[in-house]
């Protein structure tokens, strides 16, 4: 059997590093984004946002691959909240369905951010999520904010 590994993110694997991300939004967010805003995420244009970014390397792109299929990824890089409660902040980590609770999405968090102070924006409403930072030493610091769809989010912070 097979181990997944995890890695940097090159421009090369753009493509498979968005797919992936795409796919872990669908699992994720199917029920709550709805059909509307998965039509307005164009795939193409996804993959090359991702490979300006990996190229431009203000953030780190992580992945985890598997007998060659990207099954998770993980962003992180300068916190972008102004105030900035710390340096770090944790863009993204998401696993295929079909793999959480494997113990990637603990490796991916530990390539992203090490055990450094970081911070990071989660669905109040993501409880599944939440405990996952939670075991991770990230707690509530009172701050909220609405996404593009009216989505509440919630900020937590491992100090």
């Amino acid at each position: 059997m097979s181990t997944p590994t995890v890695r940097r993110a090159t421009p090369d694997d753009a493509e498979a590093f968005a797919a992936c991300h795409l796919a872990c939004w669908r699992e994720a967010y199917g029920d709550i984004w709805g059909p509307e805003r998965f039509a307005e995420i164009d795939p193409v244009r996804l993959a090359q946002r991702r490979r300006k970014e990996i190229e431009a390397g203000t953030a780190d792109h992580l992945m985890a691959e598997l007998d060659g299929a990207v099954i998770g990824i993980a962003i992180a890089g300068p916190n972008r909240d102004d105030p900035a409660p710390v340096d770090r902040e944790l863009y993204a980590i998401y696993v295929r369905r079909e793999h959480q609770g494997s113990g990637l999405a603990d490796e991916l968090l530990e390539a992203a951010v090490d055990s450094h102070p970081a911070s990071l924006w989660v669905y109040r409403d993501n409880p599944r999520a939440s405990a996952f930072y939670v075991h991770h030493d990230f707690i509530p610091d009172g701050e909220e904010r609405l996404d593009s769809q009216g989505i509440l989010e919630i900020r937590m912070v491992r100090r």
